[in-house]
């Protein structure tokens, strides 16, 4: 039988050992985090980001400027409708 239980945690996936005795923890070792890269690759990556950014934000902006100028035609329109229909709409509450 062996002396000590070591056991792999699933949720952060550590080695750990337990004495079988005891049940203390004799020793954890965390799992080795992967190298993110070099400085120079995460310096491309975020400009590459930074320059997607500010096309987004662009075309938002247009599109809230042209979309300003729809809804002035839109509302021109609408005023020029209500005064060529020179019958005013029914009010519901008249209808008692």
């Amino acid at each position: 039988m062996a002396d000590n239980f070591e056991i792999d945690c699933p949720a952060c996936e550590a080695r750990i050992v337990i004495d079988r005795e005891t049940g203390e923890v004799l020793w954890h070792k965390a799992r080795e985090k992967k190298a993110g890269g070099s400085l120079e690759e995460m310096m491309v990556k975020m400009t590459e980001q930074k320059s997607e950014m500010s096309k987004k934000f662009d075309k938002g902006l247009e599109t809230q400027k042209d979309r300003s100028r729809l809804l002035e035609e839109k509302f021109r329109e609408a005023v020029e409708r209500a005064e060529k229909g020179g019958k005013p709409p029914i009010n519901p509450m008249d209808l008692d």
